[in-house]
C-alpha cells in the first residue's frame, strides 16, 4: 500500500484531485471511466484470470472503488476490472453497486450501453487497433468472499461472456479536507497534499493510507 507522504516542505499535489462524478453521468464504455483511468495498486501479475470463449485475460485485481463526498451520505461504489490478453486485447467490466454491497457482498446487474446506475453494468472488448465491442444486453453477477472476488458476465456478443476470479483491492477517494483532518490528529501542524482552496469543495483525492475512519470502516468489511 502506498504511503501518504507528509512533511513541512510538502508541495500541494493538485493534479491528484479530480471532481466528484455521479453514476448517472457515467460513460457507457468501462475504459472511459475515471475509475479505470486511475492507477491500480501493485498486485502479483496475472492475479485475476478472466476466461472467455475467445481466450484468457489477466489483471492485477478486481477493484472496489469508493468515492465519498462531504456530509454523511454513503459512498458511491463501483466494481471495476480491466484485463489484458497476450495479443494486446483488453476486456473490461464496470458495475456500480449499492451502498449495502460491503455487507451483502453480492450484486447482479443488467448489461447496457446506456449511462450507468446501480443495477446496470457495461462490458467491452477492445482490440490493439482500437476497435470496440460493447455488450448490448445480458447480465453480470458478482460475489466477494473475504478479499477474493468472483464474477460471471453473460451476453450474446462473441468474446464478451466471461468468468473471473481473483483478489479484491479496496480504493478510497475522499474530500481533500478529510485528509487534513485525519493527518492533523496524528501529526499536528504537518501539511498534506490537497487540492487548491478553490477546488476543495468539489474535489476528491485518494486516501492511499486509509487514514480516514470511513475508509477504514469500508476495508474492515473485507478481511
Amino acid at each position: 500500500m502506498a504511503l501518504l507522504l507528509v512533511g513541512a516542505c510538502a508541495k500541494p499535489k493538485e493534479e491528484r484531485a479530480r471532481p466528484v462524478e455521479t453514476l448517472t453521468a457515467a460513460p457507457v464504455s468501462p475504459a472511459k471511466s475515471a475509475a479505470l483511468k486511475a492507477p491500480e495498486r501493485p498486485q502479483p501479475p496475472g492475479a485475476v484470470l478472466v476466461r472467455t470463449d475467445a481466450g484468457t485475460f489477466e489483471a492485477p485485481s478486481v477493484r472496489l472503488i469508493a468515492t465519498f463526498t462531504e456530509g454523511a451520505a454513503p459512498a458511491t461504489l463501483e466494481v471495476a476490472l480491466s484485463a489484458q490478453a497476450e495479443d494486446g486485447r483488453h476486456w473490461a467490466v464496470l458495475v456500480p453497486v449499492e451502498p449495502m454491497f460491503p455487507e451483502k457482498k453480492h450484486a447482479t446487474a443488467r448489461l447496457t450501453t446506456k449511462p450507468l446506475r446501480v443495477g446496470m453494468a457495461s462490458a467491452e472488448v477492445r482490440t490493439p487497433s482500437g476497435s470496440l465491442l460493447l455488450a448490448n444486453d445480458g447480465t453480470v453477477e458478482l460475489e466477494v468472499t473475504g478479499r477474493e472476488a468472483r464474477g460471471t458476465v453473460r451476453t450474446k456478443e462473441a468474446g464478451l461472456s466471461a468468468s473471473f476470479q481473483g483478489p479484491l483491492s479496496i480504493e478510497c477517494m475522499v474530500p481533500a479536507a478529510w485528509l487534513q483532518q485525519a493527518d492533523g490528529k496524528e501529526s499536528p501542524g504537518a501539511p498534506v497534499p490537497v487540492a487548491a482552496p478553490s477546488a476543495q469543495a468539489s474535489a476528491v483525492v485518494p486516501d492511499e493510507a486509509q487514514s480516514t475512519a470511513r475508509c477504514r470502516d469500508l476495508k474492515a468489511h473485507f478481511r
